[in-house]
């Protein structure tokens, strides 16, 4: 079977990086991202209709009151969440609720600015400490260069999921940084894969160029990347689709981060160990 010259066109994938990171960047200086009231602040009312009420009638009580960024959302419980963002007035919001029907005030909970700062450090924090963690295992597994480069596509990974949140305008809170963190992971793993591979073949052909030996192991493990990609890919896909509101923000980040994380795992890790090692370091000839 003719094997793919992944290594051989990867300064087209190169070029689809670049641009995906340059509208990215772009989106996140002029949009910026749509926090939601974990890192912003503001009120959550919950309340109870009986009967039950469609959210589509709730949003668009609130809407017509003037009320256009408030999230509203089912519970498992029958009720209903209404997420108020710091400078919305919560009076507007309990006289729409009230109009609708038979409405009991559940629970009302504000999340003042200390707290949302708190968990905006937290957030951050917890990514760098992921991707520090990930570096310091790919170092120890791998030479520092591989783990270099599995990092440089892990910020390219994270980077463009950030810029389609910021180009969509979907709300990003603690889930959905959870969510960011999977889709690291998933998108290390798959590199590791490739990674070990390279590894292996390294091992038994010692004579033979390095192109040629990450071509073959892309090749070798192509079909289990794309498997595992699609399967993962079609079940957050419809998540994302049939989901809800709340649940289609989370599953956005695995839509986006296992289609780009993909393209990174065969083209631009194994592609940047390579264009290192000829441009800096002058080992091998491509």
């Amino acid at each position: 079977m003719k094997q793919i010259d992944f290594m051989g066109i990867r300064q087209y994938a190169y070029i689809i990086s670049l641009i995906l990171i340059f509208v990215s960047l772009f989106s996140l200086y002029w949009n910026g991202l749509n926090l939601g009231l974990d890192f912003t602040g503001g009120t959550v009312i919950e309340v109870k209709y009986s009967p039950k009420i469609d959210i589509a009638k709730v949003r668009k009580a609130l809407e017509d009151e003037g009320l256009h960024s408030v999230q509203v959302q089912d519970t498992a419980s029958g009720t209903v969440l209404v997420k108020l963002k710091v400078g919305e007035p919560k009076d507007k919001a309990l006289s729409a609720l009230r109009k609708l029907g038979s409405a009991e005030i559940v629970s009302m909970q504000s999340i003042g600015g200390v707290i949302s700062d708190e968990l905006r450090r937290k957030a951050i924090w917890s990514l760098l400490v992921a991707i520090g963690g990930i570096l310091l295992y790919l170092g120890y597994r791998f030479e520092p260069l591989w783990s270099l480069s599995g990092i440089v596509a892990l910020v390219h990974d994270v980077l463009v999921v950030l810029g389609a949140y910021s180009l969509t305008q979907k709300e990003i809170n603690l889930d959905v940084v959870a969510s960011f963190l999977i889709v690291a992971g998933y998108s290390v793993s798959d590199t590791v894969v490739v990674f070990d591979r390279i590894r292996e073949n390294l091992r038994i052909k010692k004579a033979t160029d390095l192109k040629q030996v990450i071509n073959l192991s892309i090749n070798q493990t192509l079909a289990r990347t794309l498997m595992t990609s699609l399967t993962v890919f079609v079940v957050a896909f419809t998540l994302f689709l049939l989901g809800g509101p709340a649940l289609s923000d989370i599953m956005f980040a695995f839509v986006i981060g296992i289609a780009v994380g993909t393209l990174s795992s065969i083209f631009v890790a194994s592609a940047l160990m390579l264009d290192i090692k000829k441009r800096v370091f002058n080992e091998i000839t491509v």
